[in-house]
């Protein structure tokens, strides 16, 4: 441990020399390539010094990330983060193929009736209680205070929205870490993936109910939910093509799984997103396929349909580290904390709330549907992490509503970091609680042997 403490001191020591000296870039900006290998040095050195203390290694990527970014000690700037954005977009994909993975239909089918009932509880719940929350708070609340009832009710749907999503990449870096295995780890795992269909549907709903709210003589377009509905399908299909192409690959041609997924990911984020763009352009079609459903597919048909499903998840795990660093190090560095200093109270109270209502609606779920009480009580514990798809609306909520969506967005990302700070934390306690963690036991059971 005394080790890597020292190690940091040094790598942070050389960075800051390099950068108020400049003798190794040249010019006024630091290289992309000696930040990307300071970011992954430095993280893994806080992540081994984290985890010594009890924590998730991931919180020491963050911190790394974050005290290292833009905002705190300035190693690198924001031009530098954009430059490095591809690698976030490769992390997400790889991290979604794991997702989509991890879920065996086997395994669904068997806690089919808890997770229907976590899923709608804990959505229902969450939705109306923040929502709630927010609008009895709108009298307090600067920017809201100068709208309408009508206007109110739309910002805390938007609120609460945001609230029910989670953090597949943050819950899968924990279970990875821990080496989890057992029903409380699989019963959260699938709810946070399917969670992540469930919010992106509601938020079309909720976007679409305040576009009518607020538009004068705005009304509810039909054809707005069939397009919705369709992208999902269309995405959901192309995964099974790719995850089928992905099979042949790898049965015929003998290329390894990492190779593979990396290949895969990077065409699909580039396809999706220029498709959209093309359509636009030459055609006015608005289609918005989600790259990550794509992967998840695609990461499911490996698992369910092949018979390389539990070779995929291992040879994954084994790649896995690297990129959990440089996702959650950069996610980190990304957040605002100029943001985050002028709206905490604001966000402090989300998350409470939000808390409250995820623990009000796992613990009824779980209670009706006749589940074990060590998993309803600590379900909870689980559903705290939020990132990845919560940003991604954020960024769509300000480009369809610029007057109520800067401020929203200024608030929901201080709740959003909050949540990715306790979130992992508590995961990890929770799975420890509930005995589903191999790490010690490995361990111990090398020392026996030994």
């Amino acid at each position: 441990m005394t080790h890597r403490f020292f190690s940091l001191i040094l790598i942070a020591g050389g960075m800051s020399a390099i950068v108020h000296t400049g003798i190794l870039s040249g010019s006024e900006t630091v290289s992309p390539t000696l930040v990307l290998g300071f970011i992954l040095l430095s993280a893994y050195c806080s992540g081994y010094l984290l985890e010594k203390l009890g924590l998730p290694r991931i919180t020491g990527y963050i911190f790394a990330g974050l005290i290292s970014g833009p905002y705190l000690l300035k190693f690198y700037g924001n031009e530098t983060l954009d430059d490095l954005s591809f690698l976030n977009s490769l992390a997400l994909a790889f991290i979604a193929f794991c997702a989509g993975g991890e879920l065996k239909i086997a395994s669904i089918q068997e806690k089919l009736k808890p997770i229907l009932f976590l899923i709608s509880g804990v959505t229902l719940s969450v939705f109306f209680g923040v929502s709630a929350t927010v609008f009895s708070l709108s009298g307090f609340i600067p920017f809201m205070t100068q709208y309408d009832a009508a206007t109110r009710i739309v910002i805390a749907a938007l609120f609460g929205v945001i609230a029910v999503a989670r953090s597949p990449s943050s819950a899968i870096a924990i279970i990875s870490e821990t080496k989890a295995k057992g029903v409380y780890t699989n019963t959260v795992l699938t709810v946070t993936i399917v969670m992540d269909v469930v919010v992106i549907i509601l938020f079309g709903i909720v976007i679409s109910f305040g576009q009518m709210m607020i538009s004068v003589g705005g009304s509810i377009d039909p054809a707005f939910f069939l397009e919705l509905v369709f992208e999902i399908l269309i995405a959901f299909v192309i995964g099974f093509l790719l995850g089928k192409s992905m099979i042949f690959l790898i049965d015929k041609v003998k290329v390894e799984f990492p190779i593979v997924i990396i290949t895969v990911g990077f065409l699909v984020i580039k396809f999706s997103h220029l498709l959209g763009d093309y359509l636009k352009e030459t055609h006015n079609i608005g289609l918005n396929l989600e790259p990550l459903l794509m992967c998840m597919a695609a990461g499911f048909t490996i698992q369910n349909f092949s018979k390389h499903g539990n070779s995929f998840l291992q040879k994954m795990d084994r790649v896995s580290f690297p990129i959990y660093i440089a996702f959650f190090a950069i996610t980190g560095a990304s957040i605002n904390v100029d943001i985050l200093k002028s709206s905490w109270m604001l966000g402090l109270v989300l998350v409470l709330s939000r808390i409250v209502m995820i623990f009000i609606g796992s613990f009824g779920s779980g209670l009706l549907s006749g589940d074990a009480p060590r998993i309803y009580k600590n379900t909870w514990l689980g559903f705290i992490t939020q990132a990845g798809v919560s940003l991604g609306l954020l960024t769509e909520i300000v480009r369809r509503f610029p007057e109520i969506g800067v401020p929203i967005q200024s608030i929901l990302i201080a709740s959003i970091t909050l949540n990715q700070v306790i979130g992992p934390i508590a995961f990890k306690f929770a799975l420890n609680k509930v005995g589903e963690t191999h790490v010690k036991n490995d361990k111990e059971r090398g020392t026996n042997k030994s």
